[in-house]
C-alpha cells in the first residue's frame, strides 16, 4: 500500500495504533516500555499520511479491565488476536514490540501488523540512544517506507527529545496511571471529589528527572487537564511547545484547555495550529470549535 503523500481531499487515510511495549525476556518491568510507546505514538501523531489515532482513545475497549492492561504491559506475550482487534476497532495498522535496556540504549523488537486480509506483518530491531535525544529515528522511518507507510511531515518528528532513563521510566509509570484512570471511567473534571483525582506523583517525578523533555512536560499537562487544573496544564503545555513547537499532543492540550476555559478565540487559534501541523483542512478545524461552542450555548453556558 502506498500512502497519499499530499493529503489529497477525499482520500481516506488509514489509522495506526502503537501498543505499549513489553519487557523482553530477561528485562524486568519498569515504565520504559510505556515511555517508549508514548514516544513513538507522538511520532505517529504528526505522520500526515495517517489519521490521528491515539492508544488512549481506545484503551478501555482494548483492555476493559485494569488488570488486563497491567498484565499485558508486564508480560511478554503479544495480543491474543490482533487481526480481530483491528477489524473490531476499524484500525488497520498496529505496532507491537518488546524492549530491553542496554546501558544508554534501548533495544526494540517491533512488529507492524497490517490487519487487512491477506497482508503479512513486518519486523525490525531498532536501537534508540539517550545521548542523541532518542536518536535512531531515521532507521525507523526508512523501515516504515518499506512497509508502505512513508512518513509524511518527517521534519515535525525530529525534535531532540532530551529525556533520561529515569525520566522515561517515571513517564511510563505516569502514563500507566493515566490509562488506568481512563479504564476506570472516572470523569475527574466534573466529579468534584478529591478521591477521583489522578495521582500526579509520577508525572511530577518525570519532569523533575527530565525538565527539558517534551514528553514529560506534555504528559504532565494532560494529567493536570484531566484533574481540571487548566491554568497549570496550560503552563505545562507551553513548556512542552517551547521544546517542540510541532508537538501535536501539546497543541491539542492547549486547545482543550481553552475549550474548558470557554475561550473561543484561543481554542480556535490552537485548533488551526493543530490542523496545520498535520496538514489537515483548516475549515474543518474551525467547524469543530464552532460546534463545541454552539453546544455550550444550547446548554445555556455563556463563553
Amino acid at each position: 500500500m502506498i500512502l497519499d503523500k499530499k493529503n489529497t481531499p477525499g482520500i481516506l487515510r488509514p489509522k495506526l495504533i502503537v501498543m505499549p511495549f513489553q519487557p523482553a525476556h530477561g528485562q524486568s518491568f519498569d515504565g520504559i516500555g510505556l515511555g517508549l510507546h508514548f514516544f513513538l505514538g507522538n511520532l505517529f501523531g504528526v505522520h500526515g499520511g495517517l489519521m490521528e489515532c491515539w492508544f488512549g482513545w481506545r484503551v478501555k475497549k482494548i483492555f476493559p479491565e485494569p488488570h488486563l492492561l497491567k498484565d499485558y504491559c508486564r508480560k511478554n506475550n503479544p495480543f491474543s488476536d490482533i487481526g480481530a482487534l483491528g477489524r473490531r476497532e476499524k484500525v488497520r495498522f498496529w505496532l507491537e514490540g518488546t524492549y530491553r535496556q542496554k546501558g544508554g540504549k534501548f533495544l526494540l523488537d517491533l512488529v507492524l501488523h497490517d490487519t487487512k486480509e491477506g497482508m503479512s506483518a513486518s519486523r525490525i530491531r531498532l536501537s534508540l540512544g539517550l545521548s542523541g535525544g532518542l536518536a535512531g529515528r531515521t532507521k525507523f522511518f526508512d523501515w516504515l517506507e518499506t512497509c508502505g507507510l512513508p512518513f509524511v511531515g518527517i521534519e515535525k518528528a525530529m525534535w531532540p527529545e532530551h529525556i533520561t532513563d529515569r525520566g522515561l521510566d517515571f513517564l511510563g509509570r505516569g502514563l500507566e496511571t493515566l490509562y488506568l484512570n481512563y479504564i476506570n471511567g472516572r470523569d475527574n473534571k466534573e466529579s468534584g471529589s478529591d478521591t477521583d483525582l489522578i495521582d500526579l506523583s509520577w508525572f511530577d517525578r518525570s519532569v523533575e528527572a527530565s525538565k527539558n523533555s517534551y514528553l514529560t512536560q506534555d504528559l504532565k499537562g494532560w494529567g493536570l487537564y484531566k484533574n481540571g487544573e487548566y491554568a497549570l496544564a496550560k503552563k505545562a503545555f507551553e513548556s512542552a511547545l517551547e521544546l517542540n513547537p510541532a508537538g501535536l499532543g501539546a497543541l491539542s492540550g492547549m486547545m482543550f484547555c481553552a475549550l474548558g476555559d470557554k475561550n473561543e478565540e484561543e481554542a480556535l487559534h490552537y485548533a488551526l495550529l493543530k490542523a496545520a501541523c498535520r496538514g489537515e483542512d483548516l475549515e474543518k478545524a474551525r467547524k469543530f470549535v464552532a460546534k463545541k461552542f454552539e453546544a455550550l450555548s444550547s446548554q445555556g453556558v455563556t463563553p
